[in-house]
Order: C-alpha cells, then structure tokens, then sequence
C-alpha cells in the first residue's frame, strides 16, 4: 500500500492528465470547426484523437503511479478535466483559434510571395510576347484582362499598373 503522501503525487498527476486531454481536445475542437469534415474525415479525425489522447494518458500514468488504474486515478482525470474545461477552455480555443488564423495568414503570405516572385513575372512576360506578336500582326491596340495590363498602342508598348486608377485625378 502507498502511502498518503504518494497518492496525493499521484491524485496530483491525474488531475494534470484530465487537464492536458481537455487542451488536446480543445485543440481537436477547434482544427475541427474550421475544417467542417464530412463523416468519414471526422472519423478519421476522431481516430486520430484518441491515438494522440491515450499515450499522453498513458504517460502520465506511467508518471503517477506505475500505470496502476485506481478510483482515485479516474476521478483526478475527470476532475482534471473538469476544472480545465470550467476554467481555461474558453480561453485557449480563443487562442488556437488565433494561432490558426496567424497561422493561415502566414501561409497566405507565403503564397502570394512566391505568386509575385515567380508566377507574375512568368506571366509578364507572356503577356509582353503576346503585345510583340499582336504587334506584328499589324493590331493597333491589345489589352489583356490580367490585373497587370499592358497596353500597346501606335506610340509603343506602356504599362499601367492595376493601381492606376487609384491615382488618377476625378
């Protein structure tokens, strides 16, 4: 028989335990509602929950008391769980709700960088070939629907930049 002092270290544990599970599934939570899976994905999801969930459980059981499961073990999980859902699930969903969003902005901005660093100019030039060929083929203006406009006319070939309008006088 343990002592008190080392089913308190353990009671103390589990209760840490249910915590953790309560932000591994607010974490769930959340990834879940911005994705809105269909049926099959949310059980694969839910799968995949429980294969992260039960290690971490099983680590701190380990931790606690050897991986013996007593009442004491359960009630610490669940009151664990409980006093993070009743104290700190509002907040951390509102935090990984941020994080995923910094998180999206961040891959947004990666996209549109390598967008105007190798698709834009690939498309300019396309573009400038198409207004050369037009050019030759004896038309006296050409205007493309892209937002970066070439515009050729009788004078030479002039760009104008899809700000343009923002610039000019009314």
């Amino acid at each position: 028989m343990d002592s008190l002092s080392v089913q308190l270290y353990a009671f103390a544990v589990t209760l840490i335990a249910g915590a953790s599970i309560g932000l591994i599934f607010d974490l769930y939570r959340v990834i879940r509602s911005r994705l809105q899976p269909g049926a099959i994905t949310a059980a694969v999801m839910d799968l995949i929950f429980w294969l992260v969930a039960a290690p971490v459980l099983i680590v701190y059981l380990l931790v606690a008391n050897w991986g013996e499961l007593r009442f004491y073990v359960l009630i610490g999980i669940l009151l664990g769980a409980a006093f993070y859902y009743l104290l700190f699930s509002r907040i951390v969903i509102r935090l990984f709700a941020g994080l995923i969003n910094l998180i999206g902005y961040i891959i947004s901005y990666i996209c549109g960088l390598v967008f105007s660093v190798v698709i834009l100019p690939v498309k300019t030039l396309q573009d400038l070939i198409l207004a050369f060929s037009a050019r030759r083929s004896g038309r006296s203006s050409i205007k493309f629907d892209s937002n970066w406009r070439w515009r050729f006319r009788r004078g030479g070939l002039r760009w104008q930049s899809p700000f343009a309008s923002l610039w000019r006088r009314q």
